[in-house]
C-alpha cells in the first residue's frame, strides 16, 4: 500500500512498488483562494440581484444558473489538479495523468527533461519516435513553488535509468542511431523571457505611468480643459508605454534552436552554437549575468537568465544548466580530452581575480528582497488601480 508523503506525493518504500506525484496544498492554496473568491462574488451578484428584483423568482434564469453553476466547474477543476493530475512510476511504465490517461513503457522513453515554461519549470517525457509528454505535476511556477520539485524530478530520471531507460549519448542494443536520435529529444524551440520576479516591477511602473498619461490628457489640456490634442497625446503616450511594457516583459529573452542561440533584445543577435566556446557566469551589478563567449573573442551578455541586486530570477541555475545543455548537445566539438577540458573551464567564471572567491551557485533571493519585492507590487498595484478607477471616470462622465 502506497504511503503518503509532503509535497504532494506517494510513494511505497524502497525502490519497488508505486510513486504517485500529484499537486501539493501549497500548490492548490493559491488557486482555491482564486476560485473561492470568485464562487462568492457570483453569490454576491446573485444576492444583490434577488434584493432589487423583490426575491429569488425574478432574479434572471442565467444569473441563478452562473451562481450555482459556476462554483461546481471550479470545484471539479480544483479536484482534478489536485488529485488527478500527475504522474505514477512503476517499474514496467510512467502512468501520465492529464485529461487522458497515458501509459510510456520506460523502454520508451528517449530522454527526461527539465525545461522552463511562464516563470516557472516541468518535466517533459521525450519518446524515441519524437513524441513529447509535459506533465502537469511535477511542476513549479511564481504562485504554485514546489520545493520539492528537483527531488522529484531527479527521482523520474532515476526510475526512468534503473527501468530500461538509457540517458543521452549512449547507444541502445535496439537503437543503434541513439546518438542521432540524440538531436530529437530536445523540443525544436525553446524560448527563454525574463521572470516574473525581475520583469513584473517595471512592467507595473510603465502601466502606472501610461495610466497617469491617459488621465492628463482627459483631465487637462488649454485654460485647464481638455482638448483633442491632449486626449490623443496622452493616448499615444500610453501606448508607447504599454508596447514598452509589452517589450520588457514579452520582447528580451533568448531563443535556442538546434543551429543557433538568438539573443533577442534592442540589438537583436545570432550567435551559431559552433562559434560558442563557452558560456560563462559572472559578478555583475550586484548581481550575475550569462555571458556567451565565442571562438573570436567576443563576449555576447544574454538578457535572460540574470540575477540584480534587488530584482532575481528564481530559475537562474535551471536555465543556465539549460543554455549548457543545448550548447553540448548541438555544438559540433571534438570529443577528445582536451575539449572535454576546455567545455569544462568554460563553465566557470572568466579570469577570476586573485583575492575574488570562486562564484558559488546561485541559491535563491534573501529575505529582505522578497519583502522589498512585495511591497513595491502591492504599491504599485494600489497606484494603478486607484489611476484606473479616476480615469475611468474622467472618460465616461468628463471632468
Amino acid at each position: 500500500m502506497n504511503e503518503e508523503v509532503l509535497d504532494g506525493g506517494a510513494e511505497s518504500p524502497g525502490s519497488v512498488g508505486r510513486i504517485r506525484y500529484r499537486a501539493s496544498w501549497r500548490q492548490i492554496l493559491p488557486l482555491g483562494v482564486a476560485f473561492g473568491i470568485m464562487a462568492l462574488t457570483q453569490w454576491s451578484n446573485l444576492a444583490m440581484s434577488a434584493h432589487a428584483h423583490g426575491g429569488m423568482p425574478g432574479v434572471p434564469l442565467g444569473s441563478r444558473a452562473l451562481a450555482v453553476g459556476l462554483p461546481i466547474v471550479l470545484a471539479v477543476e480544483l479536484w482534478m489538479l489536485g488529485h488527478h493530475f500527475g504522474i505514477s512510476l512503476t517499474p514496467e511504465a510512467a502512468v501520465v495523468h492529464n485529461m487522458r490517461r497515458r501509459t510510456i513503457p520506460w523502454t520508451d522513453v528517449a530522454e527526461v527533461a527539465v525545461e522552463p515554461i511562464a516563470g516557472g519549470r516541468r518535466v517533459v517525457l521525450y519518446e524515441w519516435d519524437g513524441r513529447r509528454t509535459p506533465l502537469r505535476m511535477p511542476s513549479s511556477a511564481f504562485l504554485s513553488r514546489d520545493p520539492r520539485f528537483d527531488e522529484k524530478a531527479a527521482t523520474i530520471r532515476s526510475w526512468w535509468l534503473a527501468n530500461g531507460g538509457t540517458a543521452q549519448g549512449t547507444d541502445r542494443a535496439d537503437e543503434p542511431d541513439a546518438g542521432e536520435n540524440a538531436y530529437q529529444r530536445l523540443p525544436e524551440r525553446l524560448r527563454m523571457r525574463p521572470s516574473l520576479n525581475r520583469s513584473g516591477p517595471g512592467i507595473l511602473l510603465l502601466v502606472l505611468v501610461a495610466a497617469d498619461a491617459v488621465l492628463a490628457g482627459y483631465a487637462g489640456g488649454g485654460a485647464d480643459q481638455p482638448t483633442v490634442l491632449s486626449r490623443v497625446l496622452g493616448v499615444l503616450v500610453a501606448i508607447s508605454l504599454l508596447l514598452g511594457a509589452g517589450f520588457l516583459g514579452f520582447g528580451r529573452g533568448v531563443v535556442l534552436t538546434a543551429d543557433q542561440l538568438t539573443v533577442r533584445g534592442l540589438r537583436p543577435r545570432a550567435v551559431p552554437w559552433d562559434d560558442v566556446q563557452g558560456i560563462v557566469v559572472e559578478p555583475h551589478g550586484g548581481g550575475r549575468r550569462v555571458v556567451v563567449v565565442e571562438t573570436n573573442g567576443a563576449r555576447t551578455p544574454l538578457p535572460v537568465p540574470r540575477v540584480g541586486r534587488v530584482l532575481w530570477d528564481p530559475e537562474f541555475e535551471a536555465d543556465v544548466q539549460t543554455l549548457r545543455h543545448w550548447w553540448h548537445i548541438y555544438a559540433r566539438t571534438d570529443a577528445s580530452p582536451t575539449a572535454a577540458a576546455a567545455l569544462q573551464s568554460s563553465d566557470q567564471p572568466s579570469d577570476p581575480g586573485p583575492d575574488e572567491p570562486e562564484l558559488l551557485p546561485y541559491t535563491g533571493p534573501r529575505l529582505w528582497q522578497k519583502v522589498v519585492l512585495t511591497l513595491v507590487c502591492v504599491a504599485l498595484g494600489y497606484e494603478i488601480l486607484v489611476s484606473a478607477l479616476v480615469g475611468t471616470l474622467f472618460v465616461t462622465i468628463g471632468p
